[in-house]
């Protein structure tokens, strides 16, 4: 791990609206505008063992806040309930949980009933079956997703609806989610840092003011900064010190990629990125490094442990037109809704950002 000394600016704006001269673009205007479909492994049906599978739906909070809320309405452990990916609050997202020591007189209509759903903060769950193993991180195919960009531009809306489907490749960085909560400073790589360094009572602080589910208990806690974490679920401290990994990860494969290429430098939610100009140069960037070394934390028993392995630098998939429209949250621009799937660990706003500015790099040549 390359243990330099991160430094990130406590800006907090929109990730989802990007400008940057003459491109513009807005994401997440509403909910709904920003749908995500886990695509799960195959799990084998059980009728011997107790361990329940769900479809969790919801709107207005993370996947570890929907766990946290599901495990105080059935009173339960947040470690009997498993999940396979982290979803953003921002958006209407579907995924696959499991309960493991479910009461089978657990009504679930009850408890959907106890959820408001016009506040614009939700959840859902739906009964799948009974299953023969739980469900654990990263344990999903990818996710699909149907989106709304908004306020583009007229011209280049038109002329990316004239084909009905695009191939499109992209740098594989993580994407702002990955480094804090929407509206809150983007910080998590630096908690990552601080705990990854035994730098507790830093971490702590970071913590109370990152707005994350667990700010509030750090903002309460009276003991030691280090017992903090000791007590934390396992999943929520490997998250932070895999916001650190990424980071590093998205430095160095930037400076790959302008040892040979000239890149846009672009900064969301304070968090610097290397875009590529052309197409041609994603492609010769991927044929010349299709891999980057990533390492992987995983906490157990209060241990840490790291693991190599490889994240591709290029993604490719294929986008989908669905529908172009005037966009009636922006006067006289345009909103084009697009459909495609990613696979596990790749973002879609990455995704988007990177398809419209390369679109207009090549419509403006």
């Amino acid at each position: 791990m390359n243990n330099s000394e991160l430094a990130t600016p406590f800006l907090k704006y929109s990730p989802d609206t990007f400008l940057y001269r003459d491109i513009q673009y807005c994401l997440k205007k509403v909910p709904t505008d920003f749908l995500v479909e886990e695509v799960s492994r195959f799990y084998k049906p059980s009728i011997e063992k107790q361990i329940w599978h769900f479809q969790l739906r919801k709107e207005g909070m993370t996947t570890s806040e929907a766990i946290t809320n599901i495990a105080n309405i059935l009173e339960i452990p947040q470690s009997h309930i498993g999940y396979a990916g982290l979803k953003d609050e921002d958006g209407v997202t579907s995924q696959r949980i499991s309960i493991q020591s479910l009461s089978q007189e657990i009504d679930i209509s009850a408890i959907n009933a106890r959820l408001d759903m016009t506040s614009g903060k939700w959840l859902s769950l739906h009964e799948v079956g009974c299953f023969e193993e739980k469900i654990k991180i990263g344990q999903l195919v990818g996710n699909s997703f149907r989106i709304v960009i908004r306020n583009l531009d007229k011209a280049i809306a038109h002329t990316l609806a004239q084909q009905s489907s695009h191939n499109h490749a992209f740098i594989n960085y993580y994407d702002t989610q990955r480094f804090g909560v929407p509206g809150g400073p983007s910080t998590t790589h630096l908690i990552g840092q601080a705990v990854y360094h035994n730098e507790w009572k830093k971490a702590l602080s970071l913590i109370c003011q990152s707005e994350s589910p667990e700010a509030l208990a750090a903002q309460k806690w009276q003991g030691k900064p280090i017992h903090f974490f000791h007590q934390l679920d396992p999943r929520r401290l490997s998250f932070y010190y895999a916001s650190y990994g990424s980071y590093q990860w998205n430095h160095l494969v930037a400076q790959e990629f302008q040892r040979h290429h000239e890149g846009l430098n672009v900064v969301r939610s304070s968090i610097p990125y290397i875009l590529p100009k052309t197409y041609s140069d994603v492609m010769e960037f991927a044929a010349a490094m299709p891999w980057h070394p990533f390492t992987r934390f995983e906490v157990a028993d209060g241990k840490k442990a790291e693991k190599q392995s490889l994240r591709p630098t290029i993604v490719h998939t294929y986008i989908k037109v669905i529908d172009l429209s005037e966009d009636h949250e922006f006067p006289d621009r345009s909103s084009l809704t697009i459909e495609f799937f990613l696979p596990s660990g790749c973002y879609a706003t990455m995704a988007v950002c990177q398809f419209i500015y390369l679109a207009n790099a090549h419509f403006t040549i």
